[in-house]
């Protein structure tokens, strides 16, 4: 994929690197014909570290649906992040295997010094909190990660794609949201969903993460967002549109899955990531480490086009959704 987005931007953890990126999103839609007075602004939240600040395209209160995908971030992870969000047992499998890689070094590296220490028991102690917890704040907050082409800026080529491809006619039926702080507990989800409830409770917030590593695109919604009124020709645009793709579509429901991103914060929210498949199941891989440099230009391809085509064929009225 060769998205400047990537080539240029593809670090944004420091609030530097996230103001460098909001600068240049707002001067790559301005040459498609969005006004930054108008149909874009920024919302900010909170100060230092936990500070977040939503790039808005279009109005949530017009809209019918929303679009939205995290641009923060990870901090560097010195072991592979792994998910299975369809497969209830293997994601917590991996969540089991994920704690013993946490554990396993603390604990060694404090037993060593504590026999250095000739084995005191209460510097062995503190030793493994010290380590633990340094370990925890680094895979929180500590140094970024310096590849995240699926996690999340495939997302977020994504969302610009989406939006540079839709007709100007078409372009008040939907709000597309780039989060940030998602790495850090969905902040910045959590932040908009707050201040714009009473507009965007009854409509599908459809959430782009990690959607570029995998042949396998699949879309996780929850109960209430398929009973809305315009969930049918959202799958239909994408089962369309993947006939003609180099991907295969899954259409699941969210019950017993797990997919821990923005959309959790919407009462008709829909995750949407690229899975990969070997003999145990449909996964996720190599996120939060160095490794994660695959972002496919097909599923990017394939997923602007379904939702371009999907957003066209929306009605323009608030007829269109179910309260």
């Amino acid at each position: 994929m060769h998205d400047e987005i990537l080539l240029k931007h593809e670090i944004r953890k420091s609030n530097k690197e996230k103001a460098d990126f909001i600068e240049y999103i707002m001067a790559r839609l301005e040459k498609s014909d969005y006004m930054c007075e108008k149909d874009i602004r920024i919302e900010e939240k909170g100060k230092g570290l936990f500070k977040s600040r939503n790039i808005i395209v279009g109005n949530p209160e017009e809209a019918v649906v929303l679009l939205g995908g995290h641009y923060d971030t990870c901090a560097w992870c010195p072991f592979p992040n792994i998910m299975s969000p369809i497969n209830p047992i293997l994601f917590l499998g991996f969540q089991v295997l994920l704690l013993i890689m946490i554990f396993v070094p603390t604990v060694l590296v404090a037993f060593a010094v504590g026999i250095l220490a000739d084995y005191s028991g209460i510097v062995t102690y503190y030793v493994f909190l010290v380590a633990l917890y340094a370990l925890l704040i680094q895979l929180m907050f500590g140094y970024r990660n310096k590849h995240t082409a699926n996690d999340n800026t495939s997302g977020i080529i994504t969302l610009t794609h989406i939006l540079e491809n839709l007709p100007k006619e078409h372009r008040k039926k939907v709000c597309v949201i780039y989060f940030d702080n998602e790495e850090k507990g969905l902040l910045g989800s959590a932040f908009f969903y707050k201040r714009h409830k009473k507009d965007v409770k009854d409509k599908m917030l459809i959430n782009f993460d990690c959607v570029g590593d995998g042949e396998n695109i699949v879309t996780m919604a929850n109960k209430k967002s398929c009973k809305d009124v315009n969930y049918p020709l959202f799958v239909d645009s994408l089962n369309k549109n993947a006939a003609d793709a180099k991907v295969n579509y899954l259409c699941k429901r969210m019950k017993g899955m797990m997919f821990p991103s923005d959309q959790m914060q919407f009462q008709k929210g829909i995750g949407v990531c690229a899975l990969k498949k070997s003999r145990i199941g449909y996964y996720v891989a190599r996120i939060h480490t160095y490794f994660d440099t695959k972002c496919r230009k097909e599923n990017i391809e394939y997923l602007t086009n379904a939702m371009t085509d999907f957003v066209m064929r929306l009605p323009c009225n608030d007829e269109s959704r179910e309260h």
